[in-house]
């Protein structure tokens, strides 16, 4: 348990649950620059603002659906690990991991996870937004175009695109609570065939 980690466990404990989660943010935080530099980075080339909203919702479509696939996989992944770890502990191991609970299901990882996926775009808008630039300008363009358009085109400041890091993080944590819930229920189904298939071989 982790009431029974030394002090320097206890460290380690918390470096290994930041990975964790840096990890996960990372398939996320990949699509989105994909979408940045592919989709959402042909609206700047395109003069019709009716194309230009058709280009911005696709983009905006294809990322949200991002974040809810590797929202759901990361709460099916750690939810896994919880059922597994817990397991072990029931056995008394010695593994650090399943002893401290790292990388186990917790509903504020998939906001954190989320949140941590957006932390490159916020930098680069307020490092641009503060003291404009050709390349911080060029990155929110072509690879933030999902923060930067949607308000742009209309003639609205880029600093609006922060207010779209709420949604795109709650759509992440909605599904990495989906994903957990699911998990569990498969789990739960698995443990109650184990324990029934022990009482047949019994009689």
């Amino acid at each position: 348990m982790e009431n029974e980690l030394t002090a320097e466990e206890k460290r380690k404990k918390i470096f290994a649950e930041i990975k964790d989660m840096l990890a996960g943010a990372a398939f996320p935080l990949m699509l989105m620059l994909i979408f940045g530099a592919s989709i959402l980075g042909f609206t700047d080339s395109v003069e019709e603002l009716a194309l230009k909203i058709v280009i911005v919702v696709a983009g905006e479509a294809f990322l949200v659906a991002a974040y809810v696939i590797f929202g759901r996989q990361s709460g099916v992944t750690a939810m896994r690990r919880t059922v597994q770890y817990a397991k072990k502990r029931e056995l008394g191991t010695d593994d650090f991991k399943a002893r401290a609970h790292v990388g186990e299901y917790a509903i504020y990882k998939g906001i954190v996870i989320g949140a941590i996926s957006c932390i490159p775009y916020v930098l680069v808008q307020i490092i641009g937004g503060a003291a404009p630039n050709t390349v911080c300008d060029f990155l929110l363009k072509f690879v933030f175009g999902w923060a930067y358009f949607p308000f742009t085109i209309g003639g609205l400041s880029a600093w609006f695109g922060l207010m779209l890091i709420i949604p795109l993080v709650g759509v992440h944590a909605i599904a990495y609570v989906w994903g957990g819930a699911t998990e569990l229920k498969k789990q739960q189904k698995i443990t109650e065939m184990q324990a029934s298939e022990g009482k047949n071989k019994k009689k």
